[in-house]
């Protein structure tokens, strides 16, 4: 939109009240935007880009078409590439683990139904959409990007281990398994999660987001029958 221009006025006194110079100055000043927002605008069109293109086609042009920006802004907020991906797997991260925090308030019930909260969240739109877990998938076929995201995020994986740990630990206390290991019971049940990652974004016939989900409703199941069904806690 351009800036609005001043009334007209044979008056010397009028043309001095708006100048046209300081009006557009203040029209560009009102529409420009924050520079957080801007480099969250940019990281969104590159898990765009990646989802689309893949992560062998992601250039700085292309986020910068995406994001309608220059290139030259892109590295202003970024300094380059490689920092840019490393934002984007920062935002990833953020959307997947702020979803299994998420899951753990506002649940009611005992600790069957904290770990099926948090085992249905593993694989919820809200842990990872589907334009996140497109780019996710390009992610996960470049070795670099997986060492990056493990450690960015190792804190967060060793604190939801302890959850499930924890969770399965109170399950146990509960008197109907005797012969079960809380510790063993907690690491198969954080190892299919992560198998069934893999097997959503490599494997030569990749599971969908649903058939993960099943798989993980399942094992709850055979793990600690007496507290759940496919279907949910007993």
């Amino acid at each position: 939109m351009a800036p609005p221009r001043p009334r007209q006025s044979t008056g010397r006194k009028a043309r001095a009240r708006i100048p046209l110079r300081q009006t557009a100055a203040t029209h560009k000043a009102r529409t420009r935007k924050a520079p957080l927002d801007r480099k969250q605008e940019i990281v969104e069109a590159s898990i765009a880009v990646l989802a689309e293109q893949g992560y062998a086609a992601f250039t700085l042009a292309r986020v910068a078409q995406a994001a309608g920006v220059s290139t030259a802004l892109i590295i202003v907020h970024f300094k380059g590439k490689e920092r840019l991906l490393t934002e984007v797997l920062k935002r990833l991260g953020q959307s997947y683990y702020g979803a299994l925090h998420a899951s753990q308030f506002g649940t009611r019930g005992g600790p069957a139904d904290l770990l099926w909260s948090l085992v249905e969240a593993e694989f919820a739109d809200e842990s990872f959409p589907p334009r996140h877990f497109a780019a996710w998938k390009t992610f996960w076929t470049e070795t670099e990007a997986r060492r990056a995201y493990v450690a960015l995020f190792a804190p967060q994986a060793l604190h939801f281990l302890e959850l499930t740990t924890e969770l399965c630990r109170r399950i146990v206390a509960e008197g109907h398994y005797p012969d079960h290991d809380p510790v063993v019971a907690a690491r198969l049940i954080d190892t299919l999660l992560g198998g069934l990652w893999i097997d959503m974004t490599v494997a030569p016939k990749p599971l969908t987001v649903e058939q993960a989900r099943l798989a993980a409703r399942a094992q709850l199941a055979l793990v600690f029958p007496q507290h759940f069904t496919a279907k949910g806690p007993r």
